[in-house]
């Protein structure tokens, strides 16, 4: 197991002590063993949807007694074969799945199907050794893109590179260009987690550098300068006084 450090203001601490960041529509859920890129917790919604509708509509066939047209019935309980048991598995896709699953003890990241939204089936298994390396990307700050503007949003990407060429997207955040830091800090943050347990380089943006801030305040510090707890801020994490400083990026 790897004991992965990760910064504390993009962390949330769940009840049962994993830590998870907050993605586009998805989720990170990092343990130190497994990595776990997750649908976001809205997606219960429309199989819990269908396992209404689908209650509704068996209670109506049984208060009905037989009322409605043959043809109806037919179309209705065709209907249900469909639903029900697709809800169901929706539903349990949504709370136990995982779309992307980076396993230190297999040794290998692994992107599910997804057939109609159940992550049934490997779509990529991509073993440790055939990673070249994990990509932060970032779209919407070129002056040129539209009459030398820049866009108003910006659109960080993680993305896994095999050694073969091939790229892989593990997740995406987009963010209002005034906060762009945080879009970087959220997805740099699974990206160096991803590195640590596969071993794989983490590479940034041109134009981007890593610079030390102050945990609690988030303002930039100089670095090799000491705390005011006596101690000397190390790069990259936390002092050997405890969480009081964590990396950062500044364009």
């Amino acid at each position: 197991m790897v004991d992965i450090s990760l910064p504390g203001h993009v962390v949330t601490i769940r009840r049962d002590g994993k830590r998870e960041v907050i993605l586009h529509r998805s989720v990170a859920r990092i343990g130190d063993a497994k990595i776990e890129i997750k649908s976001a917790r809205s997606t219960v919604v429309l199989p819990i949807v269908g396992l209404v509708i689908s209650g509704l509509a068996m209670a109506w066939i049984g208060v009905s007694a037989g009322a409605p047209p043959l043809w109806l019935l037919v179309v209705v309980l065709l209907a249900l074969l469909f639903v029900v048991p697709m809800s169901v598995m929706g539903l349990v896709s949504a709370v136990a799945g995982a779309d992307i699953i980076i396993d230190a003890r297999k040794g290998s990241a692994t992107w599910q199907q997804g057939y109609l939204g159940m992550r049934i089936g490997t779509k990529e298994l991509v073993p440790f050794a055939k990673i070249e390396r994990i990509e932060v990307l970032v779209e919407g700050g070129e002056g040129d893109r539209w009459q030398g503007e820049s866009d108003d949003l910006r659109q960080f990407a993680l993305w896994l590179v095999k050694k073969s060429g091939k790229r892989l997207r593990i997740a995406q955040v987009p963010v209002p260009a005034y906060g762009q830091e945080d879009g970087m800090d959220r997805v740099l943050a699974v990206g160096q987690a991803i590195g640590q347990l596969t071993g794989a380089p983490v590479t940034i943006p041109e134009g981007w550098e890593l610079v030390e801030v102050d945990a609690e305040t988030l303002e930039s510090v100089t670095p090799h300068v000491s705390s005011p707890a006596g101690q000397q801020a190390v790069a990259g994490g936390a002092s050997p006084a405890g969480p009081r400083k964590r990396r950062r990026r500044r364009h």
